[in-house]
């Protein structure tokens, strides 16, 4: 082994030396300290000694001038009790060694005092005290008042002959303590002293000895590293050594750390160099593959396809402090020689050929988006896609006066959030009813960055914006289809095509509620036929013709979702395997109008209501159990509530009964439900007669 080390033999010795000398130089340092520290306390202790005597001769006056079983008189003798047996422990442990309690109440060990004049201190003091200390007891344990008295007397007598030479023995014990302590902090010095000065000579005659081969060695390595290093600034790939540890070596190219938003790289290990910029799963499998390849058994060429990091999105912060995105594309190479194994990694930007791809496939999705607007618009009644797009503008107008609407607290923004939720959730119910599939999916998205928001504790305005981004989207995608059937109907005849159908205008309007239904039903996997009766005969306004609509699409989704059972359920239940929704619509002998849907399904289940109620910590859960119908058919009718299992385009967001009332209430109308569990369930509207033909023509 010595002669392994050859050159190094010198400074290996001369290393060892130093170490030699510090650990001994600690020891002795960490021995003396101790000692310092021990020495430390019982300076404190004997300095604490004359507080006690003074506090002992306090409490006997106290005692002789207090009435006895008095406070004072109690509090007094506790105190006497406590200053004398601490006084003796603590003198028995300078004498004889022992334990005592510290200044924080702690036990503490004391060693015997040993120094000639400690020694005499402690003596005396125990002459002195043997007799005080007695008549202390004997206060102490008494039990006879008149006794009593008479021995405190005694006991300030012998406090008044021997306080002061008590306190003159303690002062003297302290100075001794302190005398000892001051002498090994010195020794502490000398030897702290002693080993700074060999460590600086071993250090200077390292120096010295070595200093030429360094700088010879310099020399050459400064050689090699600037050949290395024109190298590397030249390419324009970020090169690095990865070693066994995963850790980059010192040397790499110069576009490195550009590439990963870093000043410097090297000894960072990989999976901090990629930390928060890819996935962690990506980043495990990436340390596994690499493992892989210092395993001299495995052959690199069968694993080269297993790289995770062939193609990565990451997220590179710049200079203004924002992230950019950079795709990189990683590839790793074994290196390998007689001392030491090595990975070369090569990373290539490749974010313009991704952007390249990424733009290609966009323009496809557009060209796709394109194609299917075009094929709504040619399957939809062209009467009836230009009443949707009328309203459709009409209900964005709506939003965007309610986004601009200000609000400065936590419920105003509530407020605004459901507001713009009956709006949208509307025009989803249209869209579906058209079959406009790329409509209700672009409003489902919109409910739920809605419900997103709506969680979150503290609302602000800055919520919003998320908002206003996904009415653009729609305002834009509607105007693409307002723009292309505008073109088309310059080619067709409309009059010709609404005289080709015998049904009535307002027939054909209502007949979309039956597409609605069945796409909903296809949705729930569930069969279901409607019948519509009344609602094109009486003149309606045109809000009241859209607030009818409103509330069949809500009316009918919730029927098939929540109480239209599946055709096995039904089959079970003696019943058609196809349910039914019958919507009526009938002017009343006073003019007013009713709207009813009604369907044959299981209707209304209480029993569900109460267990989802019991689920929320909104409500005290006794108090739950001791609701009756009443009260829990409120519970549809409150947001957010919903007994859906699964979020989906048709259920579980809370808000459609919610807006049912709503919308009724606001036009002075009336709602009933009837239920009859198993059977049926129906929903009946009253409104006004004022409001259907305030505006009819």
């Amino acid at each position: 082994m010595w002669s392994a080390l050859g050159k190094y033999k010198s400074i290996v010795v001369s290393i060892a030396l130093f170490l030699l000398l510090d650990a001994s130089v600690l020891i002795l340092n960490f021995y003396i300290s101790f000692k310092i520290s021990d020495d430390a306390i019982g300076v404190n202790l004997a300095g604490r000694q004359r507080m006690l005597s003074q506090r002992m001769v306090k409490s006997l006056y106290e005692l002789d001038s207090a009435e006895p079983a008095s406070p004072i008189y109690d509090t007094s003798l506790q105190e006497l009790a406590l200053s004398h047996d601490l006084f003796d422990r603590t003198l028995s442990a300078f004498d004889i060694g022992g334990t005592t309690n510290g200044a924080d109440n702690s036990q503490v060990e004391l060693e015997i005092v040993d120094s000639p004049q400690g020694r005499r201190a402690i003596d005396s003091a125990k002459l002195l005290w043997n007799p005080y200390s007695e008549a202390i007891a004997t206060i102490l344990d008494s039990p006879s008042t008149l006794q009593l008295d008479s021995e405190i007397q005694r006991a300030i007598t012998l406090a008044q002959e021997h306080n002061l030479s008590l306190l003159r023995l303690m002062n003297q014990l302290t100075i001794d303590l302190e005398k000892v302590a001051t002498s090994k902090a010195k020794t502490l010095r000398y030897i702290q002293t002693a080993g700074i000065t060999l460590a600086i000579v071993n250090f200077l005659i390292i120096l010295f000895h070595f200093l030429g081969e360094l700088k010879k060695n310099d020399r050459k390595l400064e050689a090699a590293r600037k050949e290395t290093d024109e190298i590397l600034d030249t390419v324009n790939e970020g090169l690095f050594l990865l070693n066994e540890n995963q850790k980059i070596a010192g040397q790499y190219s110069a576009c490195l750390p550009q590439l990963f938003g870093r000043n410097e790289v090297a000894n960072l290990r990989f999976s901090d160099l990629i930390d928060g910029l890819v996935k962690p799963k990506d980043m495990q499998t990436a340390q596994r593959f690499i493992g892989l390849l210092f395993r001299p058994d495995v052959n690199r060429n069968l694993i080269n396809d297993l790289n995770p990091l062939n193609e990565v999105e990451l997220q590179i912060p710049d200079k203004s402090g924002t992230n950019k995105i950079r795709y990189l594309s990683f590839d790793f190479k074994r290196v390998e020689d007689e001392k030491e194994k090595n990975v070369l990694v090569t990373v290539n930007d490749i974010t313009r050929r991704v952007m390249l791809a990424t733009e290609l496939e966009q323009e496809k999705q557009r060209n796709e988006q394109k194609m299917e607007m075009l094929t709504s618009i040619l399957h939809a009644d062209p009467s009836s896609l230009r009443s949707f797009i009328d309203l459709a503008f009409e209900r964005f107008t709506s939003i965007n006066m309610i986004l601009k609407d200000q609000s400065t607290t936590n419920e105003l923004f509530s407020r605004k959030l459901e507001k713009i939720f009956v709006e949208i959730h509307s025009f989803k119910g249209d869209s579906a009813m058209l079959g406009l599939t790329e409509f209700s999916d672009q409003a489902h998205r919109f409910e739920q960055k809605i419900k997103e928001v709506q969680t979150m504790p503290i609302i602000s305005g800055n919520d919003f914006l998320g908002l206003a981004v996904h009415l653009e989207n729609l305002i834009s995608y509607t105007e693409g289809i307002h723009e292309v059937s505008r073109k088309l109907s310059q080619y067709a005849n409309n009059e010709t095509n609404e005289c080709v159908d015998n049904k009535p205008k307002n027939s054909t309007k209502w007949e979309k509620l039956k597409v609605l239904a069945n796409l909903v039903a296809e949705r729930e996997k569930k069969r279901v036929y409607i019948t519509l009766a009344g609602l094109s005969e009486p003149p309606l306004s045109r809000e009241t013709e859209r607030l009818i609509n409103d509330l069949c699409v809500q009316l009918i989704r919730n029927s098939i979702v929540h109480s239209i059972e599946s055709s096995h359920q039904r089959q079970n239940r003696h019943k058609p395997i196809q349910g039914r929704i019958d919507v009526n619509l009938v002017t009343l002998p006073n003019g007013d109008i009713e709207l009813s849907v009604t369907d044959d399904g299981e209707g209304i289940n209480y029993e569900l209501i109460r267990a989802k109620a019991l689920t929320m910590t909104k409500w005290d859960q006794a108090y739950v159990k001791t609701w009756g119908k009443k009260r829990l058919l409120k519970l549809i009718f409150e947001p957010g509530f919903s007994t859906a299992t699964v979020l989906s385009k048709d259920a579980g967001q809370g808000m459609g009964m919610n807006v049912i009332r709503e919308r009724i209430t606001q036009v002075g109308g009336r709602l009933k439900v009837y239920n009859r569990y198993g059977v049926k369930c129906k929903f009946t509207a009253t409104f006004p007669g004022a409001i259907a033909c305030k505006e009819a023509a």
